[in-house]
């Protein structure tokens, strides 16, 4: 006999078993005993099911099919009536479960009593008066236990919602055959985020969630609006959590094992900051290049380069390839859930063409805009909280926090004059412009006019033998402006042919640097992969960051074979690349990671902070 769902929490606490993993559980249990309760009917009219399995029929398939909607609809049942019981007292402030969960259920309750009319009607009514209680009593007594946990909240009954949005979520649209339900499943679990948010703080939210086990939930939800906010307090909150998520993955991961950075506070703050603008100046650079925007000024690319490599210039220990990947690595596994420019998305028009159409000058001011904004708020919010926690920073911090708000004020300042400038010449279009379009149409008119009164019909035969004259005049020189036109037409060929020479040829040495690049990558996987095994057959464990970085580098040692054949063919370098660059386009499911864009800028971003490391080392060493 299979233990109870509260038994098998009992026997799960030496492990991480948290409440949306009991209740996926106690869903599977909850579907299997309804489809052995179906099967003790023996409805009249069902064949042996090992007669008709010879012949690939299954005749249980009808009950598999709809037996986790029964126990979904029965976990939403048990939730709804435990809020019941709950806010019955809440007369003035009713429940937001009801007015969200309620009609989820209904959707449910029809799409079940349909299918079990059509296969038996007496089914139904044993469906409401047997299974329906028997199969909501095993989620209240689970919910009756957490109840007491929640005591004293105030949100009891939503945070038990959302964990049952959460736990249905986990199961999966596949199982329930029903993927309009798990949208609005999820759509249910942010409406009961955002109206316990309204109860609670986000603080308390998020200690709720977590340890409920839907935390993954919050932080996709909520992660994508931390800006702009107009409460510092919330800005303050979410740059601590993303602080002591960085430093427990560092020391997790073994980030610098092999220095002594981590072996303080100071040196665990000092790191954790760099990664969070090493994020910021990431994600900016993604931001830009989205919308078009891949040829900066010279001040805007040294800020948002010295933002995500900055931490090259205080841990030199990073330089290597290696080391900045794995860096880089672990804080998108960790805080990749963060947005900083989701508000902007709707409004900069992001899924316009921004391949072949550049933004305008003014499009381009309103996504620079957005950029200082978005990085001035970052900066400001963390020097709240460094402040309001009294953290302490080392001189090599300050000093790259000082560098960051000098770089931003520069552009800030460029940014102010060339947004000055552009006002100022609009206005003087604007002046200029309804004072020289009418004098131009009236010049115009005028001109037509006298044309038409100018000439005379005793006139007529002396026009006539004019433009005879000028026929016989045009037709001696047709010959000459003909050679003229063909020795332009021959030049300009020439040009053509020259320049797109040179646009091809550094097209094919932009693709031959980014194979090495990509190659150099790849062998950085795979020897990376390689200690990760010997770690593993010696009994070590491994995370799940590095289990899935084991199964990319197979995957990509996989996907390199075809790709190589192609790039073995008997044809030009010029062909290679071509082929190469279709592929990319086409099918960039063959192509390995390390060969994709997204990895290649990380090796010239690296490449392009060393330069700018050392030009700012040399201007220091001229003011000493």
């Amino acid at each position: 006999m299979s233990p109870s769902p509260l038994e098998d929490t009992k026997l799960t606490n030496d492990v991480k078993f948290d409440r949306v993993n009991c209740l996926v559980w106690t869903l599977h249990v909850s579907a299997r005993s309804f489809s052995a309760a179906v099967k003790d009917l023996a409805l009249d009219g069902t064949r042996p099911a090992l007669a008709m399995a010879w012949i690939g029929i299954d005749v249980h398939a009808w009950h598999k099919h709809i037996a986790y909607q029964v126990a979904v609809y029965a976990l939403l049942m048990a939730v709804t009536e435990v809020e019941l019981f709950l806010s019955h007292n809440r007369t003035n402030n009713p429940s937001p479960v009801l007015n969200i969960l309620s009609p989820k259920a209904n959707f449910l309750e029809d799409l079940i009593e349909n299918q079990l009319s059509m296969k038996n009607p007496k089914l139904v009514e044993w469906f409401k008066t047997v299974e329906l209680p028997r199969i909501s009593g095993s989620f209240m007594k689970l919910f009756k236990k957490w109840t007491m946990a929640y005591a004293g909240s105030g949100v009891a009954g939503t945070v038990m919602a959302m964990t049952c949005c959460a736990g249905i979520r986990k199961l999966g649209p596949e199982k329930l055959s029903c993927c309009s339900f798990s949208d609005s499943i999820a759509e249910a679990l942010f409406d009961l985020m955002d109206a316990t948010n309204s109860l609670v703080t986000l603080d308390k939210l998020h200690s709720l969630a977590a340890e409920a086990g839907f935390e993954e939930d919050f932080l996709s939800y909520f992660g994508s609006r931390i800006l702009p906010h107009k409460n510092v307090e919330d800005v303050e909150f979410w740059i601590c959590l993303v602080h002591r998520k960085l430093c427990a993955a560092f020391r997790r991961e073994s980030v610098a094992s092999n220095t002594r950075i981590l072996t303080n506070e100071v040196g665990e703050n000092s790191l954790a900051t760099l990664a969070l603008f090493a994020y910021l100046g990431r994600e900016t650079r993604l931001f830009l290049s989205r919308h078009g925007i891949r040829v900066l000024d010279k001040q805007t690319r040294d800020f948002v380069s010295y933002l995500e490599c900055g931490v090259l210039f205080i841990y030199p220990e990073f330089s290597t390839l290696s080391e900045y990947q794995l860096l880089m690595e672990v804080i998108l596994d960790e805080i990749g859930w963060l947005n900083f420019y989701a508000a902007y998305k709707n409004q900069l028009h992001q899924e316009r063409r921004r391949s072949k159409h550049p933004p305008t000058q003014a499009e381009k001011e309103i996504i620079l805009h957005a950029v200082f904004t978005v990085c001035y708020d970052v900066i400001l919010g963390y020097a709240h909280c460094s402040n309001s926690k009294h953290q302490a920073l080392g001189a090599d911090l300050l000093d790259f926090l000082l560098r960051s708000q000098a770089l931003l004020s520069t552009c800030l300042e460029d940014y102010w004059v060339a947004y000055d400038g552009t006002i100022e010449m609009l206005r003087i279009v604007e002046k200029n412009d309804p004072g020289m379009i009418p004098s131009l149409w009236m010049n115009g008119t005028k001109s037509s006019s006298a044309v038409d009164t100018r000439y005379r019909p005793a006139e007529i035969n002396k026009i006539e033998r004019h433009s005879q004259n000028q026929a016989i005049s045009s037709s001696s020189s047709f010959q000459g402006e003909n050679e003229a036109f063909l020795t332009s037409w021959q030049s300009k060929q020439k040009t053509f042919q020259r320049n797109f020479l040179k646009k091809y040829t550094r097209d094919v040495v932009a693709a031959s640097i980014d194979v090495w690049m990509g190659t150099q990558l790849l062998f950085v996987d795979i020897s990376y992969t390689m200690r990760l095994v010997q770690k593993r057959l010696h009994g070590h464990g491994v995370t799940q960051r590095e289990r899935n970085k084991i199964y990319r580098t197979t995957s990509d040692m996989f996907t390199l074979i075809p790709v190589a054949i192609l790039m073995l063919l008997p044809v030009s370098a010029v062909g290679h690349a071509a082929m190469f660059a279709a592929i990319k386009k086409y099918m960039p499911n063959l192509i390995p990671s390390p060969y994709l864009d997204e990895r290649l800028d990380l090796v010239k971003q690296l490449k392009r902070i060393k330069k700018m490391r050392v030009r700012l080392i040399g201007i220091e060493d001229v003011k000493h």
